[in-house]
C-alpha cells in the first residue's frame, strides 16, 4: 500500500479506497463534461467541435479514473483502470487534431498533412504500448507529445499571429497540466488526506476550467461571425 494513499472509508456500507482522490478527479470530470455540453452545438467550426470531445474524453477518463481505478480499485483492478486510461489517450488526440484544425491557415498544406500524419501514428503506438505495458506513464508519455509537444507549440505560434484566446489559455491550461504531471512524478504531497495526485487533480481542475473558457470564447466568436 502506498504510505501517501487516502486511508479507505466506509460510504453505504460499501468499503472506498483514496476517498479524496476519488472525489478531486470527479471534479475534473464534472467540469470537463459540462464544457462538452456547453459547446455542443451543431454549428461549430472543426476545431471547436474537436476541442469539445478533447473535454468528453477527459471527462469520462477521469470519472472512470476516479470510480474505479481509485474508489472501488480493489474490485476492479488493472483491468479496470485500462477503460479510463484508453480514453485518456483517446481525448487527447481530439485536442492534437483540434489544434492542427485550428491553426491550419498558419501552415502551409504539406506540414499541416505531415503533422497529421505523425499525430496518428503517435496515436496508434500509444494505445498499443498501454495494452503491452498496462502502465499509466505510458497515458503520461502520450499527454506530454500531445499537449506539450502539438497543442502549445502550435498555439503559442497561433497566438503570436492572431492573439487568439483560445490559443492563450490552452497555453496557460498545457502549463497548469504539466505542473499537475510534475507534482504526479515527484509525489509531493501535503498529507494523506491531500497527497500528490489530490494536488495534481486540483491543477488539472482548473487547467481544464481556463481551457474551456478559451474555446467558448471561440465558439462565441464563430457563431458572431456566422
Amino acid at each position: 500500500m502506498n504510505p501517501l494513499q487516502n486511508p479507505s472509508i466506509e460510504l453505504f456500507g460499501l468499503r472506498v479506497d483514496e476517498p479524496v482522490t476519488m472525489s478531486t478527479d470527479l471534479i475534473v470530470a464534472l467540469i470537463a463534461i459540462s464544457g462538452y455540453v456547453k459547446l455542443a452545438s451543431a454549428s461549430n467550426s472543426r476545431h471547436v467541435s474537436l476541442y469539445s470531445y478533447f473535454f468528453l474524453g477527459m471527462g469520462f477518463s477521469t470519472l472512470i479514473a476516479g470510480i474505479v481505478g481509485h474508489g472501488f480499485a480493489y474490485r476492479f483492478g488493472i483491468d479496470g483502470k485500462m477503460y479510463g486510461w484508453v480514453l485518456g489517450i483517446i481525448g487527447t488526440a481530439f485536442a492534437q487534431f483540434a489544434v492542427l484544425y485550428h491553426v491550419k491557415e498558419q501552415l502551409k498544406n504539406k506540414i499541416f498533412d505531415l503533422i497529421l500524419f505523425i499525430c496518428c501514428v503517435e496515436v496508434v503506438v500509444a494505445m498499443l504500448a498501454l495494452f503491452y505495458f498496462k502502465s499509466f506513464i505510458v497515458v503520461e508519455i502520450h499527454a506530454a507529445f500531445a499537449l506539450v509537444g502539438v497543442v502549445t507549440a502550435l498555439e503559442v505560434i497561433n497566438y503570436f499571429a492572431t492573439k487568439s484566446r483560445l490559443s492563450l489559455n490552452m497555453v496557460i491550461g498545457v502549463g497548469l497540466t504539466t505542473v499537475a504531471i510534475i507534482f504526479h512524478i515527484t509525489k509531493i504531497s501535503v498529507s494523506r488526506w491531500y497527497n500528490y495526485m489530490d494536488i495534481s487533480h486540483t491543477f488539472m481542475a482548473v487547467a481544464v476550467f481556463i481551457m474551456i473558457k478559451g474555446v467558448l470564447v471561440e465558439q462565441k466568436l464563430n457563431l458572431e461571425e456566422a
